[in-house]
């Protein structure tokens, strides 16, 4: 459940033998999604003190030219290695110099009549301009927050604004996307990712943050991604986070994204941390004594029931009246987890026991 998404190196025979080219399996639903993923640079004048490519860390060095990488990018895509990129860079000089490469990348890509999914990683504190420019030759851009608060930036030392840097910039992605998608552009919008565990951020400040970029800038996606200590950095003797938490920040995600559910509705512990042990959506459901009429309840409320996907809910309202739990069962619903929540015919199914996730 936890491995981890791994990178296939390919060596191209295009006149660029010397590269390994990383090909990263990213999902897309059910379906796996071969995508050029890579830094157009790993050169880097920043020192974040949980980044491998920390300017003070000692590590090889490398970077693309613009068309070397369309170049590449264009072949593999013609062999049907892949069916996108995904660009990102460390900065080298300044914002705008970098995230200008990058759109220099995707331009010549363009021009090589490359029609396929690309994704952009915009730098913090790049112009409105250049955001522009990105937005209008990709199919889904963002920036990192990669912390989810001020005072964490502070706490870590990191050289960003939090508010400037990066805020401002997401607000300017945000209506870029939105204009663009009037006119059946940027179709995959606006993403943005957090490090989880680097700092001392809590998961209520995550999920309030993941919510904000939800429900106010109409983000498709938040990435987590737990932290892992690197040597030579100042966190190497840092430990791990655990996996699981990872797993219950996407599900807390997901819920915010697809569910309806706000950051108001979610179980801390007193550190406010989410439980690892137990599903979010099982927890909310508990606490807030859910009891829902299969057979009235409107398709919002259904998809608030443990057990109940998006998919799920439309069988049951397609298939009225459910009479017993047997029906539920053969239409393919998790009756296990539903059932403590969950009324037919004015009857409670049964109590809360022996929880199993």
């Amino acid at each position: 459940m936890f491995k981890r998404q791994k990178w296939f190196n390919l060596t191209v025979s295009c006149g660029y033998d010397r590269h390994t080219v990383p090909i990263f399996n990213s999902c897309a639903g059910s379906r796996k999604v071969p995508l050029f993923k890579t830094l157009l640079s790993n050169r880097c004048k920043n020192d974040c003190k949980f980044c491998a490519f920390r300017c003070e860390r000692k590590t090889l060095r490398e970077s693309w030219e613009p068309l070397e990488f369309a170049k590449i990018a264009m072949k593999l895509w013609r062999m049907r290695k892949i069916e996108g990129v995904f660009i990102s860079s460390s900065v080298e000089k300044d914002p705008d110099n970098t995230v200008e490469r990058e759109i220099q990348s995707i331009e010549l890509l363009r021009k090589m009549d490359f029609k396929d999914y690309v994704h952009m990683r915009i730098m913090p504190g790049t112009s409105r301009d250049l955001i522009k420019r990105a937005a209008e030759i990709s199919d889904r851009i963002g920036i990192n927050i990669e912390l989810p608060s001020k005072q964490h930036y502070e706490d870590m030392k990191l050289y960003l604004s939090f508010v400037q840097d990066i805020i401002k910039r997401l607000k300017w992605i945000s209506k870029e996307v939105k204009d663009l998608q009037k006119e059946g552009k940027c179709k995959a919008g606006l993403d943005s990712q957090m490090i989880v565990g680097a700092s001392n951020e809590t998961d209520r400040e995550i999920i309030k943050v993941s919510e904000w970029l939800y429900h106010k800038l109409d983000a498709q996606r938040v990435y987590y991604s737990p932290f892992n200590p690197i040597k030579n950095t100042p966190l190497e003797n840092k430990k791990p986070e655990n996996p699981w938490r990872e797993y219950r920040l996407y599900q807390s995600s997901f819920l915010l994204r697809d569910y309806g559910f706000e950051a108001k509705d979610f179980i801390f512990d007193d550190n406010d941390r989410l439980d690892l042990r137990q599903d979010p959506k099982f927890l909310i459901a508990r606490e807030q004594d859910l009891k829902v009429n299969i057979n009235d309840a409107e398709f919002e409320d259904l998809i608030r029931i443990p057990g109940i996907g998006l998919k799920s809910a439309q069988k049951i309202i397609e298939n009225r009246p459910i009479r017993n739990i047997s029906t539920l069962k053969n239409l393919g619903i998790f009756v296990k987890k539903a059932v403590p929540f969950i009324e037919i015919n004015g009857l409670h199914q049964t109590k809360i026991s022996n929880w199993i996730n």
